[in-house]
Order: C-alpha cells, then sequence, then structure tokens
C-alpha cells in the first residue's frame, strides 16, 4: 500500500442539481415531519419544492401548511387526484407505511420512506415488485450509514489503511432493520446467510414508550457476505440503554487486516462518543524463542499508530471527520454542511443530533436526484428489501434454534405469519389490506 501521505485527500463529485426542484408533498405531519424533515427540506431548495402535507389530523395539517406556505390534505385520495406534487416523503408509524407506498405507487406517485419500511417481509416484497411494474421510483430513507462514523469507516475502507476489512464486531448500536442497512452498504453487496439467538430475561418493571416492561430481550445477530465478510451484530437493553447497559449508540469495531477502527458512545446523551483508528505493523520482529519461552516473548503484532477522529464544524452543522495518521490525512468532508450551518436544534425530539439532520439531506437529495433521472440511488429498494429480510430472518432464525437462513429469503416465513397476525389482532385490520389501513387512518386520527 502506498503512503496515504502522497494522495491528495479525494473530495465528493459535486452534488447534482436538477433543472428544476422535485415538487413534493409530505405524508404525515407529527413531530418527525414537523421537527426533523421540515428544517432540513426548507434548505435544499435546489433538490425539493415542499408543495403539500396529508395528514388525516386536521389541526396539524393545517398547521404544517402554513409553516410551508403549502395547502392541506386530509385523505391520501384527495391528494393523489388533485397531484400538486411529483412525488411523496412518508413519515408516518410504520403500520401505515404499506398502505401508503402501495396506494402511491398504484397512482404512479414516486415515494420516499421514513425507516423500517414496513413490517413484514411480504410488504417490502410487494412494494418493490409493484413499483418496478409501474416504473416509479421508491426508497426507503435510511440515516445510519450515512453518520460521521460510517461516512468515515467507508472512507477508511476505501483508502486500504487497515488493509481489508472483514469484519465487525457491534454492541448495542443502532437496532434491528437501521443496522441491516449499514451492512449493507458497507459490504456492498447482499449477505447470504444469517444466525441468531435470542435471550429474555426478567427485570424491575419500567414505563417504556408509555408501556409497563418487565422483560429485557438480547439478540446475538451473525450475518456472513459472498466477499467472507462476517458481522456480529448484538442487541441488548430496554430503551437503548437504560439499566446500566452501554450508552447508544453503543460500541462497533471494524476489524482490518493490520488495525482496528473503534467507535464508542461515552456518555448517555446520544451525540458523545469517541473513536480512533488504531494499526499495528504488518509484520512483528522476528525474535530467537525456544519452545519453551514464555508467551510474552513471542513475536506478536505491536500498535505503533493511534489516530482519534476529529469531527469540523461549520456553523451548527458537522462539516468533516479527520483521522491525522503518521501515513497521512484520512477524511470524509459533509457535502451539506454549507446548507444547513444554521440550521437549529429543536428539543421535542430526543436525541435529535447534528448527524441526523445530514444523513436526511443525504438521502432526499438522493431520492430527488434518482426521480430526476441524474444517478441511480445509493440504497436501492433491493437493499430495503434485504434489510427487511435480515430482520424477520433473524426472528425466524431464534424461534428456529438458531438455524441458519439462506438469503434472499424465497417464500413465506412463519415469524411474518406470526406478526401479521398480532397486528391484525392490534390494528383491527389487516396490515396487508391497502383499502381498510387507509379507512383506519381516518377513523384514528
Amino acid at each position: 500500500m502506498s503512503a496515504l501521505s502522497d494522495v491528495e485527500p479525494v473530495w465528493p463529485d459535486p452534488l447534482p442539481i436538477p433543472d428544476e426542484p422535485l415538487r413534493v408533498a409530505m405524508i404525515g405531519a407529527g413531530k418527525r415531519a414537523r421537527w426533523t424533515y421540515l428544517p432540513v427540506l426548507a434548505k435544499l431548495s435546489p433538490w425539493v419544492d415542499l408543495v403539500a402535507v396529508c395528514d388525516p389530523a386536521r389541526d396539524a395539517a393545517d398547521d404544517y401548511a402554513a409553516r410551508i406556505g403549502g395547502r392541506a390534505y386530509y385523505d391520501l385520495a384527495a391528494l393523489v387526484a388533485d397531484r400538486p406534487m411529483e412525488a411523496c416523503v412518508v413519515v408516518t408509524p410504520a403500520t401505515m407505511q404499506y398502505a401508503v407506498n402501495m396506494y402511491l405507487i398504484e397512482h404512479g406517485v414516486h415515494a420516499h420512506t421514513e425507516t423500517p419500511w414496513g413490517n413484514l417481509v411480504c410488504q417490502a416484497r410487494g412494494m418493490v415488485e409493484a413499483a418496478r411494474a409501474q416504473g416509479v421510483v421508491i426508497r426507503v430513507g435510511e440515516n445510519f450509514f450515512r453518520t460521521p462514523i460510517d461516512r468515515f469507516a467507508q472512507t477508511v475502507r476505501d483508502s486500504g489503511y487497515l488493509g481489508r476489512i472483514g469484519r465487525i464486531i457491534s454492541y448495542a448500536d443502532h437496532t434491528g432493520y437501521h443496522n441491516n442497512s449499514r451492512w449493507i452498504r458497507f459490504a456492498g453487496c447482499h449477505p447470504d446467510w444469517l444466525q441468531c439467538l435470542d435471550h429474555g430475561m426478567d427485570v424491575t418493571p419500567m414505563l417504556r414508550n408509555g408501556n409497563r416492561v418487565a422483560r429485557e430481550d438480547f439478540g446475538a445477530r451473525f450475518f456472513h457476505f459472498p466477499n467472507d465478510f462476517l458481522v456480529n451484530d448484538i442487541t441488548s437493553g430496554l430503551g437503548k440503554g437504560l439499566l446500566g447497559r452501554h450508552a447508544r449508540p453503543g460500541y462497533t469495531e471494524w476489524h482490518g487486516e493490520c488495525g482496528t477502527l473503534m467507535y464508542r458512545a461515552t456518555s448517555p446523551a446520544w451525540a458523545d462518543s469517541e473513536a480512533e483508528l488504531r494499526r499495528v505493523t504488518p509484520e512483528a520482529p522476528k525474535q530467537e524463542a525456544g519452545a519453551d519461552a514464555p508467551m510474552d516473548s513471542l513475536p506478536s503484532g505491536e500498535v505503533v499508530d493511534v489516530s482519534p477522529l476529529s469531527i469540523g464544524l461549520q456553523g451548527l452543522e458537522w462539516s468533516r471527520v479527520t483521522a491525522a495518521t503518521s501515513a497521512g490525512r484520512i477524511e470524509y468532508v459533509n457535502r451539506f454542511a454549507e446548507y444547513l450551518a444554521d440550521v437549529p436544534r429543536h428539543e421535542p425530539i430526543i436525541g435529535q443530533s447534528r448527524k441526523e439532520r445530514t444523513a436526511i439531506a443525504d438521502h432526499v437529495v438522493d431520492f430527488a436526484a434518482a426521480v430526476k433521472g441524474l444517478r441511480n440511488s445509493e440504497f436501492s429498494p433491493e437493499d430495503g428489501l434485504m434489510s427487511q429480510m435480515m430482520t424477520v430472518g433473524a426472528r425466524e432464525s431464534a424461534l428456529q434454534d438458531g438455524k441458519r437462513i439462506a438469503l434472499p429469503i424465497e417464500g413465506d416465513l412463519e415469524v411474518d405469519a406470526i406478526i401479521r397476525g398480532q397486528l391484525r389482532e392490534t390494528l383491527g385490520a389487516d396490515p396487508m389490506d391497502v383499502e381498510a389501513m387507509l379507512a383506519l387512518s381516518q377513523v384514528n386520527r
């Protein structure tokens, strides 16, 4: 590997800007749509023009419409009939995502959806197949492989500084679908099998999201990729950090041939973390040692380069992640910092940080560029489907005592049927019934 100091820093390509911004309607006017998406979308005028909002809660829709200077709709059919938009950004509860997306797809409307993109594999598969048949663009808005540490990890991978990175160990980091998308993006391909073991433990009763919880779940998930890349994704804890468990975003290591990228949370505050690159000597010094020599005298790799990561700021937004190594600088530059530098943090969303605003800008622009035909999306519908397969497949593996599950999943899963039945009982409607679910949203507004 050539010295990094001999290579100029790689700056991102210019962001593709369409001749006209994509006209967008927001589906859902709740807290996340208001406090997280709206301030970001307001700064992305070269790419998107937010012209309307749709929510059966009339007060929320009217307030949102006043904020954007657009029109409020209270019924999805009315919005689609008027068609003031080319595409929709769907920020609804997961239980409604399939129904909303299928209705939009059937009427030829492009759709960008907040994660997790439904609850079932059959839902994600159905959306992908329907969108392909209708010729519309659908995307899942996935934040987590776009955070500073993941963008930097991708840069380290491409630099060759740690050699080939063949394994990730992650404990109590993000959860389920989000992490699955991170691993897909880092590997650059889809996994070919998974295994999962779950364990439950009684804990001190507490309230979580308004519900009484007295049991904590633990899961150990293994994902194997065709290029012999392995991820051990360990989830534990209630509320992502209660009961003294590791603070979110947990602890993650990227294992390379000659070193490690380490990242860990340092306090209960979501944004407090530290990270560093650690590289060892390519070859340990040769020593004359007999068979009876003590273990500490035998050859071993020695850490010779420890490089803490630093995050630069541009106004209120992160601008770059840098590691100054002895071989040269490794750096990822945030292309959206100049657009978001003055976007304030809004307290109604607990845990919102600078990291999330850029991620949202990134995937919204990615979607707009795809609809406008400027480039293929960084995260395809098939990627979103695989993330769902990994989530539900892990449950299936645990249900079968850790059985290895081949990917992609063909046919129906027992756990998919179980979840569908539970949702039907909870919601009072079949989650696969588009008309019934849309009608339900009007009743429960």
